[in-house]
C-alpha cells in the first residue's frame, strides 16, 4: 500500500494474471495524479504479474478460506464466489475504516461481476467506476441498485493498445474527479418523501411534488423500472426518508405478468421492518411492459397494446394478471408494521386508462379492487375515490392523509 495519509487513497480492484498490465497502468496514473492506491487481487488460478497490496492469499482468507486448499477443489463457481466474497468483506472493511475514497476496477465478464459484486457494500455517492468489455449489454444484474459508473471498453481487455489507454484515462480521471468532489449523501433537518413516478402518472406526481413543496417538503421519485422500487425501499431502509408515496406499483404486475420491470418477489419487504408511514396507489398497474413490438408473441400482439417505443410496448393487463398483482400486494401490506393507507382511484390507474382511451376497463379495474379489499385483513384503511389517479382533487387528498399520518407519528413520539 503506498502513498502519504494526507492523501486520498484509490482502491484498485483486478484479477493480476490476466489484468496485471492494465492495473499497473491505472496505479501509475493515479499516483501520479496525486492519491495513493491499494491494489487487490481477486484473481485465484494463474500467476499474477505483479503482488498486489492485498493479495490473492489475503483475499480467500478474508472468505474463510486457504487458497492452495480452495483450488485444490477444482469447483470453478466456489472458487470464484469464494474469492468474490473476500473481496467484497475486504471492500468493506477499508471503506469502514476509512481507508479508501473511491474505486475501480477493470475485466471481462467475470471480472465484471466481482468487480461490481465488491461495490455492493459501498453507499450511494461514493465514487466507483467499471471498466468493463461487456457495457454494452445489460447490467442490471451487475450494478442491481448501485450508482456504479460504467465505462465500455471498446477493445477486450488484453494488455495495452492505444485505444483503451484512453478509455483507461477517461475512466481513471473521472474517478479523480468524483473522488475530488465527493462528499457523502446526507440528509439532514429535511423532510423528504420518496415517491415511484412512471410518465403515465407524472401529471399527478407534478401537482403532488408542488403540494408538497408548499408544505416545506421535498420529494424524491424513482422511476419504477424494476430497479427504481427496490432502490427506494433501500434508501427507506437507510433512513432517507419520512415517508413514502408508493404512488407507481406497476412492478408489481410486471412480476406476476411476465413484465420487462419486474419487482422482484422481496418489492415492500420494508413493510415488514420499518414504522415509516406509506401510502399506495395502483399507479399503472393496469397494464404490462413488454419489449419491442415487433418480437412479441403473437398472442400479446392480439391484446390491447400501445406501442411506446421500439424497444417497449404496453400491453393492458388481464383480470387474471390483476388480480395476481392485487394478491401480491395485500400479502406484503399484510405484513406491515407501520401506518399503511391506499389510495384506489375509481376513474382510472394511468394516463391512458381513463374515459376514452384504448386502456380504459373499469370492469377489469374493479376485479383488482375487489381482490385487493378482500385479501386485506381488518385494520387496513383503504380510501377510494370517484377520480382519476391524476386528477387534482385525488392528488390533494393522498397529501392530506400523508399529513395527518405524518401528525400522528410525531404525536406516539
Amino acid at each position: 500500500m503506498s502513498g502519504s495519509k494526507d492523501l486520498k487513497t484509490i482502491l484498485i480492484i483486478g484479477t493480476l494474471d490476466t489484468k496485471g498490465e492494465e492495473c499497473l497502468f491505472i496505479k501509475d496514473m493515479v499516483q501520479h495524479n496525486g492519491c495513493n492506491t491499494i491494489l487487490i487481487d481477486p484473481g485465484p488460478l494463474g500467476r499474477p504479474l505483479t503482488r498486489g497490496d492485498i493479495s490473492r492469499k489475503e483475499v480467500a482468507r478474508k472468505a474463510g478460506h486457504d487458497l492452495n486448499q480452495l483450488i485444490a477443489t477444482r469447483d470453478k463457481g466456489r472458487i470464484i464466489q469464494a474469492m468474490t466474497d473476500g473481496l467484497a468483506a475486504w471492500v468493506s472493511e477499508l471503506y469502514k475504516e476509512g481507508r479508501i475514497q473511491g474505486v475501480i476496477a477493470v475485466g471481462g465478464g467475470q471480472g465484471t461481476a466481482i468487480g461490481t459484486a465488491a461495490m455492493q457494500p459501498l453507499p450511494l455517492g461514493f465514487p466507483k467506476v467499471m471498466v468493463s468489455t461487456i457495457a454494452s449489454g445489460d447490467l442490471g444484474p451487475f450494478l442491481r441498485t448501485k450508482d456504479i459508473a460504467v465505462f465500455p471498453s471498446v477493445t477486450d481487455v488484453f494488455g495495452l493498445n492505444y485505444v483503451f489507454v484512453r478509455i483507461l484515462e477517461n475512466a481513471v480521471h473521472a474517478l479523480l474527479g468524483m473522488v475530488k468532489a465527493s462528499r457523502p449523501i446526507v440528509k439532514g433537518e429535511s423532510r423528504v418523501i420518496g415517491a415511484t413516478a412512471f410518465g403515465v402518472v407524472t401529471p399527478g406526481l407534478m401537482k403532488m411534488k408542488r403540494l408538497l413543496t408548499k408544505k416545506g417538503f421535498e420529494m424524491i421519485l424513482f422511476h419504477a423500472t424494476g430497479t427504481g422500487g427496490r432502490v427506494m425501499e433501500e434508501m427507506v431502509e437507510a433512513g432517507y426518508f419520512d415517508g413514502v408515496m408508493d404512488w407507481t406499483t406497476h412492478e408489481v404486475v410486471d412480476e406476476v405478468g411476465g413484465g420487462v420491470f419486474p419487482s422482484g418477489k422481496g418489492r415492500l419487504d420494508s413493510l415488514s421492518k420499518l414504522t415509516i408511514p406509506w401510502i399506495l396507489a395502483p399507479g399503472a398497474i393496469d397494464y404490462i411492459c413488454k419489449g419491442g413490438y415487433q418480437h412479441l408473441p403473437p398472442r400479446w400482439k392480439k391484446r390491447k397494446h400501445i406501442i411506446h417505443n421500439q424497444n417497449i410496448t404496453l400491453v393492458r393487463a388481464t383480470a387474471d394478471e390483476m388480480v395476481r398483482a392485487a394478491k401480491f400486494l395485500a400479502r406484503k401490506i399484510n405484513k406491515a408494521i407501520g401506518p399503511v393507507r391506499i389510495m384506489i382511484p375509481l376513474r382510472g390507474f394511468s394516463e391512458p386508462n381513463a374515459v376514452g382511451k384504448p386502456f380504459y376497463d373499469p370492469q377489469t379495474d374493479r376485479e383488482f379492487i375487489r381482490t385487493l379489499k378482500q385479501g386485506l385483513k381488518q385494520g387496513i384503511k383503504i380510501y377510494e375515490m370517484d377520480a382519476h389517479i391524476n386528477d387534482d382533487a385525488f392528488v390533494q387528498e393522498a397529501v392530506n392523509q400523508m399529513m395527518d399520518m405524518l401528525k400522528k407519528q410525531i404525536c406516539l413520539r
